[in-house]
């Protein structure tokens, strides 16, 4: 793609930014805001790369953690976010033990990768503790920086020998996995949304994320997309779920319509094993199974330890990863990590949300697709992901057997941790403690 094409569509991008954050400033009231906000919107574009291999989403997340350097004695976590954390860290320690006992010291990239992706984003994201709003409001830009990715995609960036999109990602299944987010998000968002323009750029946002991730060919990530909105239709009851069936419909007409514009690596070329490019398909399903039947084996060999960072890391699906990564450890952080997650979702799916916390809702809904994908691809340590996964846990809406406990919704603020994201009244200071 011609560098002037990316030139305006990150100015694009930024402008939705801007203008997403203005219409907000009043309600969330906080300065912090837009710069934060544009950390969200550039983690999924870790195909931009202007330092050598660094990620353009990296510098900001390494801006934001030397920003934060001082803070870390006040570092706090919320119940939910602790205990994924701690899933993380028996992932880490695991890992660790896998690497020494497999003696694979001189593979150190996947083992950083790693450490900067899960426990280290989680640290710098809690040590800013953005309330519930702000977190979904993090979730939001983060769908933005998917949009713009999707753009990418549809101007033509494309893996050019499988005719899969990356759009501005670094790999089509990172693309797939920011477009399946704020798809999610997306919909919570319209569903939130009260003015009509909100409820148009939410639409907007939705078609854009959709189809940038039809156009990477990842089955994985529409099965997750599936799932995710199939619970968001369970958690909206009766109206939802015919809502959800009748739109349903329109979209299979919508993507049968445009199945004859669409490229053979698309998803749903990939899908019902149409085209030229059906061999692809094949050997990718042979690559798969061969993996998972390899990882297996592996497990057998080094059941308590695992292999460590780089040598686990090719089973394509997340509980045999972590059990190659780290052995017994990975295995309980796995079950740490997804029992937490797990125990969340059953709540709010039980005792159900208001339509006006139907946004940060959604934010956790989309870890379900994240799930489904994670059971047939490897992506389990990228910056990008923790990014959102901690956003989603502090988004955490409140169910409707927390109403009345003042305490929920919005914890108070620690006014000593001069970078914490703070929510005010409009009478309020609307400032972020210096």
């Amino acid at each position: 793609m011609s560098d002037p094409v990316v030139v305006w569509l990150m100015i694009a991008g930024l402008a939705a930014i801007a203008a997403v954050t203005a219409g907000l400033h009043e309600r969330v009231g906080t300065s912090m805001l837009l710069p934060v906000g544009i950390v969200a919107v550039l983690q999924p574009l870790n195909g931009i790369r202007p330092v050598r291999e660094t990620a353009v989403g990296d510098l900001a997340l390494l801006a934001l953690a030397l920003v934060c350097v001082p803070l870390l004695p006040r570092l706090r976590m919320p119940p939910q976010v602790l205990a994924v954390f701690t899933g993380v860290a028996l992932l880490t320690v695991g890992g660790f033990l896998g690497t020494m006992a497999d003696g694979s010291w001189d593979e150190t990239g996947a083992m950083l990768r790693f450490l900067i992706g899960a426990p280290l984003v989680m640290v710098v994201i809690s040590v800013l503790a953005p309330p519930p709003r702000i977190a979904a409001f993090l979730a939001v830009m983060y769908s933005v920086g998917a949009a713009i990715s999707s753009l990418g995609a549809m101007a033509g960036r494309t893996n050019p020998y499988f005719e899969r999109a990356m759009g501005f990602s670094e790999h089509q299944m990172h693309l797939a996995l920011a477009a399946m987010f704020g798809s999610v998000v997306a919909v919570g968002l319209f569903v939130t949304a009260r003015a009509p323009w909100a409820r148009i750029a939410a639409a907007l946002l939705f078609v854009i994320c959709a189809y940038g991730g039809l156009l990477t060919g990842s089955r994985s990530a529409l099965l997750g997309t599936v799932a995710a909105l199939g619970y968001l239709a369970l958690l909206g009851r009766w109206p939802a779920i015919r809502a959800a069936l009748g739109l349903g419909l329109v979209g299979v007409v919508g993507l049968a319509v445009a199945l004859p514009f669409m490229p053979q690596g698309s998803t749903i070329f990939r899908l019902l094993g149409r085209g030229e490019l059906t061999g692809h398909v094949d050997l990718s399903n042979a690559d798969h199974i061969q993996k998972a039947r390899d990882a297996i084996e592996e497990i057998g060999r080094h059941p308590w330890t695992g292999l460590g960072f780089d040598q686990g890391l090719d089973a394509h699906n997340l509980l045999l990863e972590s059990a190659n990564v780290g052995g017994v450890l990975g295995v309980l952080g796995f079950l740490t990590i997804w029992g937490t997650v797990g125990a969340l979702l059953v709540r709010q799916l039980v005792f159900g949300v208001r339509r006006e916390h139907a946004l940060r809702a959604s934010v956790l809904a989309a870890l379900v697709g994240y799930f489904v994908l994670g059971m047939l691809e490897n992506i389990i340590w990228d910056r990008h992901l923790w990014f959102f996964i901690t956003v989603a846990l502090f988004a955490l809406a409140p169910t409707r057997a927390d109403e009345g406990d003042p305490g929920h919704d919005e914890a108070p603020a620690d006014e000593s941790a001069g970078a914490s994201l703070k929510v005010t009244s409009r009478d309020q200071e609307k400032s972020l403690s210096p």
